[in-house]
């Protein structure tokens, strides 16, 4: 998928029908002067077919986002697998004997010391190498299936087979897609260069059967001319729980999801807090949260006093081509205001109601607490409960008075997963869920 408007240079249908017109027209006249203009005709419409196409974008800014899957192997079987990810930019240009050429950022592919050109006119990729004044064949664009040519492209000379021009969808469209891979060798490369992209694909391959290697990179991401193909994203989701709560629950579990297109390119994760009493700034910390999705924090501060408040606010960046940055919230903090401790016990002033509140903390690891509140003596009755509706445990079965209570629930018994729990007392019930995670 692509954000940005293309105008296509060239309408093939309407191109068509003038050809048809043209050719209808002189028909009836000289047959040798009808032969001539059908085939100058007919050629300058495959020839601007070909200009249509532009085979690798050449613009300061472009970027492309790789992601390289390699693994080696040896003797005895050993070897190992990974997955890279790093960016190609164009970055700079320079004006070589009238030709504009351009450089790349350090990478595997295109070295940032060779210079660039796209010849527009014969469809050919050129080099200029290091101490080198000539300019060396990359990519011939019209060598047709089946021919073989020399390229420059990995500095020394290597012969290639085109593969030709087919149709393939990249980065969520269908483009015309260039191929072409060097004659069978210990080592083996191949190349795909998308139209109105640029190079899209890459495998090299090599060895014998004892040892050998095997890199396959793929461009997922492409900013090109500003038009942006499949757009990384990166964004915090949450941060939960975040609202007021009473002094005796801290420390408490604090998750943070979030969403990232490859969680793999994620560079930095952090909690910014600001901790105040009145208007006066207490403290400020800073929290390195885990990479792993979702993020899970034992939030606690030092020196807290009932009535302070809580600033929080979360960060997370990527090492992508975009250089994300995103905040949570996007502005400005969550406010956190320090409660009165929980009372175990009837609360001076009676509760006007029934209520049975979230556990904290959740998700929990493998202690929570769950506090209740009922309004005029009763049975109180509160359970746990797996997925399927099998009680797991019974909390509290007995007579209480008006007031506010919280009750603890130890799940080191249990597995990771999500469980309810149910209070009944009166004419009042209430179901919640919470998740164990370990």
């Amino acid at each position: 998928m692509k954000i940005g408007i293309f105008s296509s240079p060239l309408s093939v249908f309407s191109l068509r029908g003038n050809i048809s017109e043209w050719y209808l027209f002189w028909f009836n006249k000289s047959t040798l002067l009808k032969s001539c203009l059908a085939v100058v005709i007919i050629s300058q419409f495959f020839i601007s077919i070909s200009f249509a196409q532009n085979f690798f974008p050449l613009k300061i800014g472009n970027a492309y986002q790789v992601k390289n899957f390699w693994s080696w192997w040896g003797p005895g079987g050993n070897g190992e697998t990974g997955t890279d990810y790093y960016g190609i930019t164009v970055l700079r240009d320079t004006l070589i004997n009238n030709d504009t050429f351009f450089t790349f950022s350090n990478n595997a592919l295109l070295k940032t010391n060779y210079w660039f050109l796209y010849d527009s006119l014969n469809q050919k990729f050129l080099i200029r190498l290091p101490s080198d004044t000539t300019q060396k064949l990359g990519v011939d664009f019209n060598a047709p299936s089946g021919s073989t040519y020399t390229s420059y492209l990995l500095g020394s000379p290597i012969q290639f087979t085109s593969g030709g021009i087919t149709n393939i969808v990249v980065l969520g469209d269908t483009h015309s897609v260039y191929t072409m891979q060097s004659s069978p060798s210990s080592d083996n490369f191949i190349y795909k260069f998308a139209d109105n992209i640029g190079l899209s694909y890459f495998k090299a391959w090599g060895g014998i059967i004892q040892a050998g290697y095997e890199s396959e990179q793929n461009v997922i991401s492409a900013i090109i001319d500003s038009v942006i193909y499949n757009l990384l994203v990166l964004k915090i989701d949450s941060l939960y729980p975040a609202s007021d709560r009473p002094i005796d629950t801290f420390p408490y579990l604090m998750t943070i999801p979030y969403t990232a297109s490859y969680s793999a390119l994620v560079d930095s994760f952090y909690l910014d807090v600001e901790h105040f009493r009145a208007d006066t700034l207490v403290q400020i910390k800073n929290f390195n949260l885990s990479k792993s999705n979702p993020s899970h924090l034992t939030f606690n501060l030092d020196g807290l006093h009932v009535g302070d408040k809580i600033k929080l606010r979360a960060t997370i960046t990527d090492t992508s081509i975009y250089n994300n940055v995103y905040h949570y919230p996007d502005t400005g903090w969550v406010i956190m205001n320090v409660l009165p401790p929980v009372m175990n016990v009837e609360n001076e002033n009676k509760p006007q109601s029934y209520k049975l509140a979230q556990n904290y903390p959740n998700p929990f690891n493998p202690l929570t607490k769950i506090m209740y509140q009922i309004p005029e003596a009763n049975l109180v009755t509160i359970k746990v409960y797996d997925v399927l509706g099998n009680e797991i445990e019974t909390l509290v079965n007995e007579e209480k008075n008006a007031g506010s209570y919280k009750v603890d629930f130890n799940g080191s018994a249990l597995t990771s997963g999500i469980y309810y729990y149910r209070i009944i007392t009166g004419n009042f019930s209430q179901t919640r869920k919470m998740a164990l995670i370990k």
